[in-house]
């Protein structure tokens, strides 16, 4: 047999058979590009990773909040207790003496004392005498070693016993026959403390037990 001979008609025919195949088969859905989905687990630890966070920042907040709010009141309790004493003398009837004075506005709890005459630690008044060669009856003194002085209260703790021996009083105790020096170690209620001296500003101790007084120099009365 001779080969197959295509007509021109046949071929047509077959690109029309082909072509209404063609229409008929439907068209294949154009393929969508992924969709990236979260996993549900992984979001729910996002947000408690951003609570977590958000909560550690509230608890700062607070810490600070609280610890500022108490420091305030600290400090507005320091002023409304604060002690100052201050060490005087006065050659003017009928305060002629020796005062203790505090001008603070909380009490003064005075932990130790120390009276020195020209540079000596005495015990007492009566012993601040001997060494004056004053005499017994000349004064008459109060008692201040550990007692609390309230605020604004003007303690006189030496003064002369009567008119008669005001002159020798003053001689003694206030004028340049002797040098009579007091030192008072005293703290507030919240035992914040500090050292007063005779004619001198009250210097702050860093804590109770740093008085300057060593026990062997304290003054009994």
């Amino acid at each position: 047999m001779g080969p197959e001979v295509t007509t021109p008609q046949s071929g047509n025919a077959d690109i029309d058979r082909r072509l209404a195949r063609l229409e008929q088969e439907p068209p294949e859905p154009a393929s969508a590009p992924p969709l990236v989905r979260q996993e549900p687990g992984r979001a729910r630890r996002n947000w408690d990773a951003y609570a977590a966070v958000i909560a550690t920042l509230i608890g700062l907040l607070a810490l600070g909040v609280s610890g500022y709010t108490a420091y305030v009141q600290r400090q507005q309790l320091r002023a409304q207790v604060w002690p100052h004493l201050e060490i005087a003398t006065a050659n003017v009837a009928p305060l002629v003496g020796l005062h203790v004075v505090n001008g603070g506005t909380g009490p003064a709890r005075v932990t130790a004392v120390r009276v020195t005459v020209d540079d000596q630690p005495v015990a007492s008044w009566s012993h601040a005498q001997k060494a004056m060669n004053a005499g017994p009856g000349a004064v008459v003194n109060s008692q201040l070693s550990k007692t609390v002085i309230p605020a604004g209260k003007d303690v006189t703790i030496l003064r002369p016993y009567d008119d008669a021996t005001s002159a020798r009083f003053e001689q003694l105790f206030l004028g340049g026959d002797h040098v009579v020096a007091v030192t008072i170690c005293y703290c507030s209620v919240l035992d914040e403390c500090w050292v007063a001296r005779s004619n001198a500003e009250p210097d702050a101790m860093p804590d109770p037990g740093g008085c300057p007084i060593r026990p062997a120099e304290r003054f009994k009365q």
